[in-house]
Order: C-alpha cells, then sequence, then structure tokens
C-alpha cells in the first residue's frame, strides 16, 4: 500500500512536471513568436534605412559630377582670365609712354598731316 501510494504521488509529481514543461514550452513559443516579429520589424527597418542611404549616395554622385563639371567651368574661366591679362599686358607693353619722346602738340600735328 506504501508503494501504491509513492507510486500515485511520482505519478502525479511527474504530470505536475509534465504540466510546468507544456506551460514552459508554450511561453517559449510565445516569445518566439514576439522575436519573430520584433526581428521582421528591424529588417523592414534596415530596408528604409539602406534605401535612404542609397538615396544619399545617389545624391552625393550627382553633387560630385556637378562639382567637377563646376570646377571644368572654374578652370575655363581661369584660363580664359589669364589670356586676357597676358594679351593685356603685351597690349601695356607695347603702349608704354615711357617710350614716347614726342610732345602732345607734336603728335597732334602728326595725326592732323
Amino acid at each position: 500500500e506504501q508503494q501504491l501510494h509513492d507510486m500515485r504521488q511520482q505519478k502525479e509529481q511527474t504530470e505536475q512536471q509534465l504540466h510546468d514543461m507544456r506551460q514552459q514550452k508554450e511561453q517559449t513559443e510565445q516569445l518566439l513568436h514576439v522575436m519573430r516579429q520584433q526581428n521582421s520589424e528591424m529588417k523592414e527597418q534596415i530596408d528604409a534605412y539602406e534605401q535612404r542611404l542609397q538615396t544619399t549616395e545617389d545624391k552625393l554622385t550627382k553633387m560630385k559630377v556637378k562639382n567637377k563639371s563646376l570646377q571644368l567651368e572654374l578652370n575655363e574661366i581661369i584660363q580664359k582670365a589669364d589670356v586676357v591679362e597676358i594679351t593685356q599686358t603685351e597690349n601695356f607693353i607695347d603702349y608704354n609712354p615711357k617710350d614716347w619722346s614726342i610732345s602732345r602738340n607734336s603728335s597732334d600735328d602728326e595725326e592732323n598731316q
């Protein structure tokens, strides 16, 4: 009778353990479900960040192209300005008043002739 009582008690303990394990399994499955949802949400956020990053990189590339274009334009303007400056310097050298030995009145006379 004592052995039967012990076996019944052991059976109850085993059933309680089984019940506890089933509860733990259910809680674990719920936790897994929550974690999968969070994982899905994080993937969506990552996708959104990657799209924004791609958009930013595209804008940066366009800005680099525009910058290069503006740099080339600036270089052309600088080259043209250098040509104008060289030409003006050459004209100034050709038109140097120090070389004039004729007075103003004399040059007027020459122009009238």
